[in-house]
């Protein structure tokens, strides 16, 4: 499981369990917020017809 394996690899780099989450949760908004800005800009270019 990648998140697993996130998470650990980030234990493993001398991050606490909770620090180690704290990234993977960063990580995930930051995709989240990349496709959400990606569709907004497909949305708006657009053009709007009457």
């Amino acid at each position: 499981d990648k998140t697993k394996e996130y998470v650990a690899r980030r234990v493993a780099e001398g991050h606490t369990k909770m620090e180690a989450i704290r990234c993977l949760k960063r990580y995930i908004s930051r995709e989240v917020y990349t496709l959400l800005r990606n569709q907004n800009r497909q949305l708006n270019s657009i053009p709007i017809t009457a």
